[in-house]
This record gives C-alpha cells, structure tokens and sequence, in this order.
C-alpha cells in the first residue's frame, strides 16, 4: 500500500479529522518522576497539544568528532542537537564512510539512551554494508516518496528496534518520525480515544504497536475503561514496526498541511518532529489523558497515583532460562553449520539429541530471549566473537555489547536489556538481605515482581547471566565487576 492509497481510507480521513478537531481542546497531566533524562521531575497541566512540545524534557549528551559533549535536555537545545547528528549521519553515509557512519548512529544511540542495535550496527559496518543499508531504508521510510509498505519486509529491514528508529528517522529528510515506545503509546492512546467516540462501524483498522516503560507508567491504552489495547514490540516483527512508523509519518503529514501547528518550527519535516516531540512527553505515561483505569476500584483516586499490575509488563521478571548452557547450546549449533536463524535454532533445541528430554516449541522459543536485540542480539554474531561472549567474563561482557572496553550501564527510558537490569536487582539483592525470603520480599516490595515465583524467576536470570560475566560471585554477590559496570545506575522501582 502507497500513501495516497492509505490516507483515503475513511477511517484513516476520519482518524485525522479526529485529531484535527481535538487536538487543540485536550488537557494533558504531565507527570514525570525525576530522573537523569528528566532531573527535576515535571508536574503540569498543559492545555493543547501544541503547548506540550514547550515542556519537552530529555537530558541527553553525546560525542561530536572532536570529541566534545553536546548537551541538550529542551526542545530547542534538542533540535539542534539532533541537528548536528543529522548532518554527521548523512555526509558519512553519502561518502560511504563506514567508520564516520557508525560512529554517527553510536552517538545517536548515546543521545537517545538506548544502545540495542550496538552488535548490529558493528557487524554491518565491519563488512562495509552500514552505508548501503542506511541508504536503502532511507529510501524505503520516505513520506513523500512512491514507496509501498509491502517493500518494507523481512528481507529489507534486517533488525529495528528503538535505537535503529531514531537512526532512519534523522536520515530521512521528509519528516520520518522516531517511532519508539513513548510515540507509539501516545499515538495508539488517541487512536483509542478516536474509535471510542467513531460511528462507523467494523474492527479497528489501525494498530498503532507499543512497548513497556522501564517503570511503572502504563503505555498501553488497553490499561484504561474500554481502551482499545496496542500491539507490543515484543510481539510484532521487524518490518512491521517500521511500516508503523512511515504509516504515523503519513498521517502526521496530513494533519499538518490542514493546519499551521507547528508553523514556528519553519519546513515540514522540522514541524513532523515537533508533532512527534510533543507525543513522546505524552507517552511517558499515559494517565497524562485523565481516563480512568480498567482495573480502579475507586474512580475517586487520583488517576495518576494508580499503581499498574506486573502483568502489563512493567516489571522485570523474564521468561525463565538456563542462560550459559544455552549460549553453549548456540554455539555447538552455529559449529554443526546449520542457517544461523532463530527458526532453525528452535528447530535444533527441539531435536537435539543432547538433551535429556525434547523441549517443547514454547520452552525453546523462551531460551531465545536473551537473542533479541532488545537484549545482547546474539544471532548472526561471528564464531569468534560469539566464542568469545561463550567463555564469559569480562571479554566476554565486552563482546556481548559489542564495546572494546566497558562502560557503565546505563538505563535508558524503555523495558530492554531486561538481562542486565535483572543482574543489578539480583546483586542489590543478596546485598541487603541474607534469606531468600528477605530477598524476595524486597524485590516484591520495590515493585520489580509481583509475586514470590515470579522474584524467584528474576533472581534464578539474574544470577546465571551474572555469574556467567563475573558480575556475580559463587555466593551471588556482586564482584568489583559490578560496581564498574553499574556504578552510574539507578533503577526506580
């Protein structure tokens, strides 16, 4: 499907028209906790969505080549930033300068506080493909050009995910959004909203995908009082998120040649990320819209203060997995020369003669999490590197981050790199408690499960991975290791 071709839809023209008439009336309750990206925290009213873009908050700093920070945390301040990175990415990648152009999205990357597509980013780089790949999606994400959805497949886009959106969108020139967790939040919110107060009949024609916070702030509408649920990250693959987010760039387009908003941004493209801008504040929590909770049991308490339940995804407890053995596992299978693919992984868990009992598809799928790229993006690594990652320690963390020497964690704004988080909570763990009990209780406590089985889950993750990197000790406390990795790390509850 082609621009033209979509926008016509009536849903889509009355999706539009939705947000035309309402955009401008609605009162959004800004709650932020304080945090590194927003530090003195933010509560206010804001009515309009045009209003919301002068509370932008994102404290962010990067390296330009010289190297010297760049620091922004307004909008104005971010407008330049990404300005600069803009102009980094596209001459490198014009030039064909592969060095140049992966240091660029590293930097992007480091801007946006998420570092995912790091081995990705490597790999195509190292084969002088980084360039190449740019370019073609570049062409493929365009809003105002003749491409069709149906060209962004499984053999087009490789790997996508919240670091790899911010990359294709500032390459593009036409106003391409960052499609992240926040932005598809807020979007899907007021697509529910639309199909609440929509007289046209049939099922939802649009399903604009989300992902969870690294906290508790809810980021999927289907939370609230006949909220219409989105799509997770997790569950949709990566060429569909990247159709989402040319199919947002279109609709944003629309809207914006019926109006002037944004008209002091200056051209169209610098309006569409200030549009998309405002919806990422809203999506840092969607009680912002002042609807009432599916689950409150009082209508009368403050809707911002209603807690939401682990299985919204807000917590940090994984699907269960005996991680060394299973990178042992991988490695064999990559040695037996089989298609390096999560299918035929799968396949091979299923029927390898190795194990004591066949596992079923589920359990096989479930030892696969730590391949995602939302977490260390195992598939497609080189042997040696991945004999590397095998072997642990602290080469081995190295080379599973895809860093020549390590820095600190760090936690960005979106529930990723679940693995190492559940190192950190399970560290903190044993430090405070020497009962298993007492561990427990305080990870259900700080609100990281929400049930016994479900810290003993998190902490059985936790200690493998740890104990596998030198993180954690025998006796699972944390080693020097720890303390340099996480040492700038703060995990809210």
């Amino acid at each position: 499907m082609k621009r033209k071709q979509f926008l016509a839809q009536p849903e889509v023209q009355s999706f539009i028209a939705w947000l035309e008439a309402n955009l401008p009336t609605l009162t959004f309750k800004l709650r932020f906790k304080s945090s590194k990206f927003v530090p003195d925290g933010l509560v206010t009213d804001v009515q309009g969505f045009e209003q919301v873009l002068e509370h932008y908050c994102w404290k962010a700093s990067w390296l330009d080549t010289h190297p010297s920070a760049v620091d922004s945390q307004t909008w104005p301040e971010t407008r330049r930033s990404l300005g600069q990175l803009r102009e980094w990415l596209t001459s490198a990648v014009n030039a064909g300068d592969e060095q140049q152009a992966l240091q660029a999205c590293l930097q992007i990357l480091r801007w946006g506080g998420v570092r995912g597509a790091i081995p990705f980013l490597h790999r195509l780089a190292a084969n002088n493909e980084l360039s190449r790949y740019l370019k073609k999606l570049a062409v493929l994400v365009s809003l105002d050009g003749s491409n069709d959805l149906d060209d962004l497949d499984t053999s087009s886009v490789e790997r996508f995910d919240a670091g790899l959106t911010k990359i294709h969108a500032l390459l593009d020139i036409s106003g391409s959004p960052i499609y992240d967790s926040r932005v598809g939040a807020a979007i899907a919110m007021l697509y529910s909203m639309f199909r609440q107060q929509w007289v046209g009949v049939g099922k939802p024609l649009l399903a604009f995908p989300s992902g969870a916070a690294r906290g508790s702030q809810i980021r999927n509408p289907g939370a609230f009082l006949n909220g219409l649920a989105a799509p997770q990250f997790s569950a949709i693959d990566y060429a569909e998120w990247a159709r989402w987010q040319v199919r947002l760039g279109w609709i944003i387009r629309d809207l914006l040649e019926r109006t002037k908003w944004f008209a002091e941004q200056g051209s169209m493209p610098a309006r569409c990320h200030a549009f998309e801008a405002s919806l990422f504040m809203l999506g840092y929590d969607l009680r912002c819209f002042g609807a009432m909770l599916a689950t409150d049991p009082n209508p009368a308490l403050p809707e911002i203060e209603v807690k939401t339940r682990e299985s919204d995804g807000n917590g940090w407890v994984p699907t269960g997995h005996p991680f060394s053995q299973v990178l042992k596992d991988y490695l064999t299978f990559r040695h037996g020369g089989a298609l390096d693919s999560k299918a035929s992984f799968v396949a091979w868990l299923m029927a390898d003669p190795n194990n004591d009992q066949s596992l079923k598809r589920a359990t096989a799928l479930g030892y696969c999490f730590p391949f995602t790229i939302q977490e260390f993006d195992l598939f497609g690594r080189p042997l040696e590197e991945l004999e590397r990652i095998v072997a642990g320690g602290k080469d081995g963390l190295c080379a599973a981050l895809a860093t020549e020497t390590l820095e600190p964690f760090s936690l960005g704004d979106e529930r990723v790199g679940v693995c190492l988080v559940d190192v950190l909570i399970t560290g903190n763990a044993y430090l405070r408690a020497t009962t298993e009990k007492e561990r427990i209780d305080y990870i259900m406590s700080a609100g990281y499960a929400g049930t016994a089985n479900s810290a003993r889950t998190l902490m059985a993750l936790g200690r493998n991975v740890g104990k596998h990197f030198g993180l954690l000790d025998e006796q699972h406390l944390p080693t020097t290791l720890f303390g340099q990795f996480f040492c700038e790390c703060l995990l809210d509850a």
